[in-house]
């Protein structure tokens, strides 16, 4: 066919074809081929195909190039092409078109390639279908190993509640093979059951097309489902599929109800229970931290616990502490810790560091324990433990030097009784007699602070009134920078007591109180009110001995105060900070041993620069109690038989001489056994038996009880410098009528003998 008539026929196709020479580019193409490619007929006639702006690619996407192609493999080996399918876009519109290409070579007289005629075939349609088919099933298959991956449960049902597709967690959760449980009912394969399972959490009447979710407990795994149903529309609005989702939460729940556990623990905690970051930022304190503190949660989260520091603590405590935290060591020690309101409370405390999951340190827990009972309660019984040792030591000095006084006041007052009083002797013997009654009475100080007095002076004591006459003294011997506050309550009932050490214990701290308020402007309150102590109280658990009918004594000043330190020794006998010459050392002492010999409680809080409180508890009494009466300071002389009986040769020649003054007939014994011997060989050769307590061989109790086997109407004296093992109340119980402490003046001595012998 000629070159016109083949151009005539190629236009009158409708399918794409092009001719072209193989030296001299395309001679002919219909429109349908330049549409196809992009161009127009005049854009493409007389260009070689090289020169087109077109470019290639593969099935696969990769671009081709020339000599790649099907028209540069006909051109260079001369053989038809047929089939071919390759991509081309046109540089203007780069849209792709995929193009199934046949090509024909004309070969000439002589092998020469002549004309060379493409037939062209848009398949795009085709290739884009397959590709979509292709991503499709791609999608499908990569959705269900998706799904498959999933360890929860996912089901996709119809309407009627029956499986369509399940993934293979849900397969093996039942033991079913992969597959098998499609077309089966959602309730007949998890819960064996023939019919809805009642009150379906996702899927009840009315709510089939809302998202629902709910716990479903399974009675066959024994196990809890946390199960989320979605639905699924056609295109009419009317539901077509339900997604169930269904996680087990078994594991979760027993978690969440072991920490809930934990956290009500926590919460009810009598300890506190502290949680910090790892700054020392407060996140989290339990109800135990406000009881102790009073500060509330709000008020500590985000806080630092320096918040609580007393200032008790140097900055080397802290950085110890902080050292063997960030190593991440546990910290174990005490601290001294302020609550809100002011009061310094002790803790036993245990800090742990907390652990992230790369083994970083994320949080501290301090767990702490009150113990500022038991610290009042080790101060108590430190002090007790030091004033028993003061005791038993101030017992045996007081024997010894009661025995030594006696001699001196004694023979004092004979030596007296034999010069004039305008002899200057008189007045030396006065001084000396008034030194050995200053040194009785520090004997008795000894005595009392050691808790070692006798009660033999012991009465009812309405203390209300005699602190109406004490606070009149104390107010004209207070400068007029010092206020004085007073509060007493009038219906207070009696305590069995000592008025004048009552009187006493005022005295020294108010004394106290004065001297910490110094010369600065403050006041005083001495306040007296009853009290009811019930079961459980912290002054039981701290201090009283148990519930009860308390009078309180409380002495508060606006002084300098006192560290912890210092109250912890205030109590001890000789300890003052005062300067040399303002104090003993034994006040306080003295307070201490009085209040306990009334069986009452002392309690002290002091904070430096805010002032000092003392608290006195005595017991109430609701019974008398007889009193010994005073004794009477004249002398008087008598008649009678007398055996004396003292291991001390000093002493007992000393009764003597006072006794056979006094008109007596004494006969002396230093022998115990000696003195008991002669007795039974007379019983009836004397009126009266005078015994010390403390002697060897025989004790003064032993001899009172050989005599009045003999003779039980014999009125028997003892006296004691001081003894542990007998008082008043025990030696009446054996008989004996007087019961004396020494030193004894002559005047005591010429009473109670005549007392006893029925002369007075």
């Amino acid at each position: 066919m000629s070159s016109e008539n083949l151009s005539e026929f190629i236009e009158k196709v409708s399918s794409p074809i092009i001719v072209c020479q193989a030296d001299s580019g395309i001679c002919s193409c219909n429109d349908a081929a330049a549409l196809l490619l992009g161009f127009s007929r005049q854009d493409m006639v007389g260009q070689k195909f090289s020169d087109l702006k077109l470019k290639y690619y593969r099935r696969d996407g990769t671009p081709m190039v020339w000599e790649d192609l099907p028209m540069a493999e006909v051109l260079t080996q001369g053989r038809p092409s047929l089939g071919r399918i390759i991509g081309i876009k046109n540089d203007v519109s780069d849209s792709m078109v995929w193009i199934k290409m046949d090509i024909q070579p004309e070969i000439e007289n002589g092998g020469r390639l002549g004309r060379i005629i493409l037939s062209l075939n848009d398949v795009s349609e085709s290739i884009e279908r397959k590709e979509t088919d292709k991503l499709v099933e791609s999608a499908k298959d990569e959705w269900e190993r998706t799904v498959d991956a999933i360890q929860d449960l996912v089901i996709i049902m119809d309407s009627e509640r029956n499986v369509i597709r399940a993934n293979k967690a849900a397969h093996e959760m039942r033991g079913f093979k992969y597959g098998e449980l499609c077309g089966k009912k959602c309730f007949d394969v998890f819960h064996r059951k023939s019919g809805p399972c009642k009150g379906c959490p996702t899927w009840t009447p009315g709510m089939e097309v809302n998202v629902c979710t709910g716990l479903v407990y399974n009675d066959i795994l024994k196990r809890t489902f946390e199960v989320t149903s979605s639905p699924i529309f056609k295109d009419d609005g009317k539901l077509k599929y339900l997604v169930y989702t269904a996680r087990d939460v078994t594991q979760k729940l027993k978690d969440e109800a072991e920490k809930h556990r934990l956290m009500a623990a926590i919460e009810q905690l009598s300890e506190v229970v502290q949680i910090t970051d790892s700054k020392g930022n407060i996140q989290y304190v339990n109800p135990a931290f406000t009881d102790k503190t009073g500060y509330t949660r709000s008020e500590a989260v985000g806080q630092n616990p320096r918040m609580l520091k007393s200032g008790e603590h140097d900055d080397e405590f802290y950085t110890e502490m902080w050292r063997t935290l960030k190593s991440g060591r546990v910290w174990k020690g005490r601290l001294i810790n302020r609550k809100k309101d002011g009061d310094i409370f002790w803790e036993d405390a245990t800090i742990s560091p907390v652990y992230g999951s790369e083994g970083e340190i994320q949080n501290f827990v301090a767990v702490k324990r009150d113990i500022t009972k038991e610290k009042s309660l080790e101060r108590q019984l430190r002090h007790a433990m030091k004033m028993e040792a003061v005791g038993t030591l101030a017992g045996g000095i007081a024997h010894d030097f009661n025995n030594i006084l006696s001699v001196m006041i004694g023979y004092g007052q004979m030596a007296k009784g034999r010069v004039e009083e305008t002899d200057p002797t008189w007045g030396d013997i006065d001084q000396i007699l008034m030194a050995g009654d200053r040194a009785v009475d520090l004997v008795k100080q000894i005595l009392t602070f050691s808790r070692k007095d006798t009660k033999e002076q012991f009465k009812l004591v309405k203390v209300q009134y005699m602190m109406k006459e004490f606070l009149k003294l104390l107010r004209s011997s207070l400068p007029m920078t010092i206020e004085l506050k007073h509060s007493i309550q009038e219906d207070c009932r009696p305590i069995l007591g000592n008025a004048s050490q009552i009187y006493q214990v005022l005295m020294n701290l108010c004394t106290n109180a004065k001297q910490a308020i110094g010369g600065s402007y403050g006041t005083i309150w001495v306040n007296l009110k009853e009290i009811q102590v019930a079961q459980g109280d912290y002054k039981i658990a701290g201090l009283l001995k148990g519930p009860g009918e308390y009078v309180e004594l409380e002495v508060i000043d606006t002084g300098c105060g006192m560290t912890v330190e210092l109250q912890d020794r205030i109590f001890e006998p000789f300890f003052t900070t005062k300067l040399k010459d303002h104090g003993t050392g034994l006040g306080l002492a003295v307070v201490h041993g009085i209040v306990k010999a009334h069986e009452g409680e002392i309690e002290v809080d002091s904070r430096v620069g805010e002032g000092t409180s003392f608290h006195i508890y005595f017991p109430v009494q609701q019974v008398s109690m007889d009193t010994v009466p005073d004794a009477d300071e004249l002398e008087h002389t008598g008649t009678g038989r007398i055996l004396i009986v003292d291991d001390e040769d000093t002493i007992a020649q000393l009764f003597e001489r006072m006794l056979r003054k006094l008109g007596y007939s004494p006969t002396v014994f230093t022998d115990s056994l000696e003195a008991v011997s002669k007795f039974r060989k007379n019983p009836n050769d004397f009126d009266l038996v005078l015994t010390d307590m403390t002697m060897p061989k025989m004790t003064g109790a032993e001899l009172t009880r050989e005599v009045l086997s003999l003779r039980p109407e014999l009125p028997v004296i003892m006296t004691t410098g001081f003894n542990e093992t007998i008082d008043r109340e025990m030696a009446m119980r054996l008989g004996v009528r007087e019961f004396l402490l020494k030193p004894v003046k002559k005047e005591k001595l010429s009473q109670v003998v005549r007392t006893v012998l029925g002369d007075g």
